[in-house]
């Protein structure tokens, strides 16, 4: 779909279960509150407290799977992992990864929604 950042099976999934307006739905409430998890998240590593982090982590690892965001998923679980050990360097790097997933994934939720919109 977006250079394999979106799963069509998943999407075929979503609409099976509820239609178009449903994941319409979905990845309007996922583009809403992604950014804002993960800006709580950057903030909390700065100040040290890793719970924004895992709670992130947690949150997006599951969203990412419904909306069929196979590399959100598998980052989010990675951040979620990292952050319930206290790898507190490695997190870094995993949140600059994940921004940048999620900055590709974002223009094909955007294009998926548009393809889709009544």
């Amino acid at each position: 779909m977006d250079g394999g950042y979106i799963d069509d099976k998943a999407i075929s999934a979503l609409r099976e279960l509820g239609g178009d307006g449903f994941i319409i739905q979905m990845i309007d409430v996922f583009l809403v509150y992604a950014p804002k998890v993960m800006a709580e998240a950057r903030g909390g590593l700065a100040k040290g407290n890793l719970e924004p982090l895992i709670r992130m982590g947690h949150s997006l690892r599951s969203s990412g799977r419904n909306l069929g965001m196979i590399r959100i998923a598998e980052l989010a679980t990675q951040v979620e992992s990292a952050g319930r050990s206290g790898q507190s360097p490695l997190l870094l790097s995993l949140l600059d990864e994940l921004d940048q997933v999620f900055s590709l994934t974002k223009k094909g939720l955007e294009e998926l929604r548009k393809s889709l919109a009544p």
